[in-house]
């Protein structure tokens, strides 16, 4: 996620976020503002117990 924080934090290096994920971009505060939205308003009211996971499909830097 970009924010203040992250960029603060990497600095030069943090257009290398964009390569740890499947869409080659980096994701915005707005595109979890919207998850977060859709979540608390009426088009989620059938939606329970599930866990959403919003990482634009991140890929682990960890090893195996």
């Amino acid at each position: 996620m970009r924010t203040e924080g992250t960029v603060a934090m990497l600095g030069d290096n943090a257009e290398v976020m964009n390569r740890t994920n499947v869409r080659g971009k980096v994701g915005e505060p707005e595109e979890i503002a919207e998850i977060v939205s859709f979540l608390a308003g009426p088009a989620s009211s059938y939606v329970n117990g599930a866990v959403l996971i919003a990482d634009g499909g991140e890929l682990s830097a960890l090893p195996a």
